[in-house]
């Protein structure tokens, strides 16, 4: 008895047993297997998850950047040798952000640069998007050919040959592009063949390392955005608070730039703090809340991805110009606090790499949500201080006599006028005016064998302490 349907493979069997069709297969085909039979199907599963963990530990690997590197490195070097070709580049296509990159080897001992075009563009992007192959015998002839390459480069690009490599599910994984042919002839359809014998292997190569790749890159992304939001939880400083957040974001989304603009309604503004030259404090400034990037989100509260801010019309250069930085994309999003009112605007200018992603929209949302809780926490906290101060400063203020208690009857705070009029000595200057007295012992002690100004305030005074609560003395005699 066989558990896999005819025409699929053994491997294949946990693929088959994931569809959501053969629910309860597995149980109906055991159940009067002979013992040797099921023997040999555990070996089989057991092989099959061994593949999976060693696929797991793979994406946690941190090497496996570098075994995709030196994947690229073997496989262009040696397509280059087979086909003749003077430079071969392998480009990886990158869906989600509509690019072709690849890694392209240095000199001894540097890590590989990073190169990246947009997927539509030149002779690869056309390959790419169309999936049918161009052998160009005269470059400079043809229109999706880029001169400006060679001018920067100093190279003399004659003949091209680039062609597509497909996945399993016949979408375009990658283009390798074959540059001047030796003995100056050009490539024919004998090397477009030969290619082809071994391009689907190496596209189903290249489609796992890239998933690993993909999946590696989401998971340090998760990681990195649970490290941001955890380090905003730790401060219930705005000033503080306002850093982390902007630090944290530029981090996670692997940006040049970020700032982080709070709502003010009153005055109908945009503010922020941002470091002086010398990076030592932070200075504030305030921009309208409906102009530019930044209030177009305040306003609307939709998030902008924008991956050439020159060519969006609420894009204002003048700070480029003024500054000499050159601002290339930007993510722009809202942050809303608690009870889904907008309180901030988040802006990431220049991405290291490409552009921002939807994927980095959905982690810059899932940050903006924390991100607006600690704002929100740090914005009461400092209200409540600001709240405190001034009714210290109000109490202070009072002619009167004040002795604040607690329900026990215990003092809990006794202004300067009421420490004169019980005889007690004042706060020297530039000290907490305002008393905090944790018991009574000290009081009643500056207080004892004092003559009180009138008998009434030493009456007064004993029934507050016993019922718990404010006094105030008129700080007459």
């Amino acid at each position: 008895m066989t558990l896999t349907p005819p025409g699929t493979s053994p491997s294949s069997m946990l693929a088959t047993l994931s569809q959501g069709d053969r629910k309860g297969d597995l149980t109906r085909r055991v159940k009067d297997l002979p013992v040797p039979q099921f023997a040999s199907l555990l070996e089989q599963i057991t092989k099959e998850f061994e593949h999976f963990l060693r696929a797991i530990e793979m994406i946690n690997n941190e090497a496996l950047e570098t075994m995709l590197e030196q994947i690229l490195e073997a496989f262009t070097l040696k397509i280059g040798q087979i086909l003749q070709a003077d430079r071969t580049t392998i480009f990886l296509v990158d869906e989600e952000r509509e690019q072709l990159w690849s890694k392209i080897a240095q000199g001894e001992g540097e890590k590989p640069l990073e190169i990246r075009v947009p997927l539509n563009v030149g002779i690869a992007g056309h390959v790419a998007a169309t999936g049918k192959c161009l052998n160009i015998a005269d470059v400079y002839s043809h229109p999706l050919f880029n001169r400006d390459v060679d001018r920067q480069t100093g190279y003399r690009t004659r003949s091209v040959l680039c062609m597509p490599i497909f996945s399993t599910k016949n979408r375009v994984v990658a283009v390798v592009q074959l540059m001047n042919k030796a003995g100056n002839e050009s490539f024919d359809a004998e090397d477009e063949r030969q290619f082809r014998e071994f391009a689907s292997s190496i596209g189903i190569i290249l489609e796992s390392c890239n998933s690993f790749y993909i999946a590696a890159r989401n998971q340090k992304g998760v990681a990195a955005l649970l490290k941001a939001t955890s380090c905003l939880a730790q401060s219930l400083d705005l000033e503080k608070t306002l850093r982390a957040v902007m630090d944290e974001a530029r981090d996670l989304m692997q940006a040049n730039r970020s700032t982080l603009f709070l709502l003010d309604r009153e005055q109908g503004q945009l503010w922020s703090k941002v470091e002086t030259a010398d990076g030592s404090t932070l200075m504030e400034i305030r921009i309208p809340a409906d102009r530019g990037i930044a209030g177009y989100v305040a306003s609307t509260g939709q998030a902008l991805n924008i991956p050439n801010a020159y060519e969006d019309p609420r894009f204002d250069p003048s700070t480029d110009k003024r500054t000499g930085y050159r601002t290339r994309n930007i993510l722009c999003m809202p942050v809303y606090n608690s009870e889904g009112v907008l309180i901030g605007v988040t802006q990431l200018i220049n991405k290291h790499q490409g552009s921002f992603t939807s994927s980095d929209e959905e982690f810059m949302r899932a940050f903006n949500i924390q991100a607006g809780v600690a704002l929100e926490n740090a914005q009461l906290f400092e209200s409540v201080l600001l709240e405190k101060q001034y009714q210290k400063d109000m109490l202070q203020s009072l002619s009167d006599a004040v002795i604040s208690t607690d329900m026990q009857g215990r003092i809990v705070t006794i202004n300067d006028a009421a420490l004169e009029l019980l005889g007690c000595p004042r706060q020297k200057e530039g000290g907490d005016r305002t008393r905090k007295i944790s018991g009574q012992s000290s009081l009643w002690a500056a207080w004892s064998g004092k003559s009180c100004r009138s008998t009434i305030c030493k009456c007064a005074l004993r029934r507050a302490l016993k019922l718990g609560q404010s006094t105030t003395f008129l700080n007459k005699a």
